[in-house]
């Protein structure tokens, strides 16, 4: 009899296994096993065409960009060309600079908005274009969002009052079913 008990055991294991292997294979199939699939096959093929198409504009563009850079270089004479590159050195330079003050002016941005109390993520609409607009847009955005937090605690307190009893405070349940019916009661009217 306990041998029949544990052959039986077994035997809801193994079931129980073999339903969870599948249902784990099911539920994670291999990109081959998608690609079987006609559909899934030309949705793959139209976005990878569609990702070559893009590559290669991009690279003829950046083909044609050198080209015409090369023939404006061959162009010009000694001194216009070292001019040429020093602009472009000047460049370069400014956008790293660019760069480098957005990041520190994000930075700044952000402890400020934390000591300020509100969310870090705020930091995400203010103008980085230099310390003053920053520093406006850090007032702007705190403004606002203390506007509308206010304007929000401000509807919910606008909510009806507690109903009260004979005694003036607020009526309990005396047990389950009271309750339900208040909480229904409070529904209907409100």
């Amino acid at each position: 009899m306990e041998n029949e008990n544990n052959t039986a055991k077994t035997a809801a294991v193994t079931s129980i296994e073999q339903s969870t292997v599948r249902t784990e294979s099911k539920a994670a199939p291999s990109f081959e096993e998608l690609l079987k699939n006609k559909d899934y096959q030309s949705e793959f093929d139209r976005r990878v065409t569609k990702a070559l198409e893009t590559a290669k504009a991009n690279w003829e563009k950046e083909e044609q960009a050198k080209q015409t850079e090369a023939k404006r270089l061959a162009a010009m004479n000694e001194e216009q060309k070292a001019e040429h590159k020093r602009a472009q050195a000047e460049k370069q330079l400014a956008e790293r600079e660019a760069a480098v003050t957005k990041r520190e002016l994000t930075a700044t941005a952000k402890e400020q908005l934390i000591e300020k109390g509100f969310p870090p993520e705020l930091s995400d609409v203010l103008d980085y274009s230099g310390a003053e607009n920053c520093r406006k847009s850090i007032e702007t955005v705190s403004s606002v969002f203390s506007q509308a937090v206010e304007k929000a605690v401000n509807e919910r307190l606008k909510s009806p009052p507690p109903k009260t009893g004979q005694s003036g405070g607020v009526k309990e349940p005396a047990n389950l079913a009271d309750a339900l019916r208040m909480k229904m009661q409070a529904k209907k009217e409100g």
